[in-house]
């Protein structure tokens, strides 16, 4: 029933996924073309290095397939692989300040970009609320400042997290390529789906909490949400598992069969989806009845209750 409301809201406000991809493409393009000219004068005698030894591998293999003499092009192959590890090891600091700022900017990209989640949770929630589509940047402007406190803390922690689950899938990755290698990408495709159902579980109450809620302090508002309701861990965990699968599913397919032209609906559709859900569940947790269209108002089964024994007291 959650999973079906919020795809019918997101649906409903479909009109906010283009303003989310022009919000992300801007984004994506200034730090794309900043990323890029970082990466070509940091990178550009790595590069240069790296590429002889590449090329002394395809002529080992054009000769091996050939069936030529390959003892020439295999002590090449050695030559350029020496000279390209030395390099590495004389300029070894360069190249991790290098993963530093790659790293950095990624912590930036997603900083800003949840920007555009964060606002689509306050408009989905004047959705539900009353029915009311106020101006997308009208709202980012005005809620500016909770918004860059909650991506504060999901940068952060997402970092964390990311970490965390990158070496459990390496992990996983080792083991299985050793006991079942057949089953390698099964195991850790399942993993991070697992982990990012978590995650979205985990912190959807802290994300709605800071956005939504009535709370005086930060502080607090994170604390009563990073605890999942008993009632609800269950439930949430298993429909973020859900549309996680179903959208790496439309992701891969979209990628092959329409060479990535369909990522750039995909893409903002499934933040509004995902956003959408936190703000289901936000209401579902709190028992707040809630518009899913014009014509359709969810009232939790609580409310219900007390509505009928309401009217069992009156005497007609």
């Amino acid at each position: 029933m959650r999973l079906r409301n919020a795809l019918k809201i997101a649906i409903a406000n479909y009109a906010l996924v283009i303003k989310n991809l022009i919000y992300k493409l801007i984004v994506f393009a200034l730090f794309s073309l900043s990323l890029g000219l970082i990466l070509k004068l940091a990178l550009r005698p790595f590069v240069e290095m790296l590429r002889p030894v590449f090329k002394s591998l395809w002529n080992v293999v054009v000769a091996i397939v050939n069936g030529e003499n390959h003892e020439l092009t295999i002590s090449q192959l050695k030559i350029n692989f020496e000279a390209f590890r030395g390099y590495i090891s004389t300029h070894a600091g360069g190249l991790v300040w290098t993963v530093i700022i790659v790293l950095l900017f990624c912590i930036i990209y997603r900083f800003l970009t949840g920007v555009s989640d964060c606002t689509l949770m306050i408009l989905v929630n004047g959705h539900m609320t009353d029915m009311s589509h106020r101006g997308y940047v009208v709202v980012m402007i005005e809620n500016l400042k909770k918004i860059l406190v909650y991506q504060l803390i999901d940068a952060v922690s997402s970092v964390l997290w990311s970490t965390f689950v990158s070496l459990i899938v390496w992990g996983v990755f080792r083991l299985t390529i050793w006991l079942m290698p057949i089953g390698t990408l099964f195991a850790c495709g399942l993993t991070v789906s697992i982990a990012m159902s978590f995650y979205c579980t985990v912190f959807s109450q802290v994300m709605a909490n800071v956005l939504l809620g009535e709370h005086k302090s930060v502080k607090k508002a994170f604390l009563e949400g990073i605890v999942p309701k008993k009632a609800y861990f269950l439930k949430m965990i298993s429909a973020y598992f859900a549309v996680t699968v179903g959208l790496i599913y439309l992701h891969v397919s979209v990628s092959l069969f329409t060479f990535g032209v369909g990522e750039i609906i995909l893409i903002p559709f499934a933040s509004l989806l995902l956003v959408t859900m936190k703000t289901v569940d936000y209401f579902t947790i709190n028992k707040k009845k809630y518009f899913v269209d014009y014509d359709t108002i969810f009232v939790p089964k609580e409310l219900r209750e007390n509505d009928e024994n309401l009217l069992s007291d009156v005497d007609i």
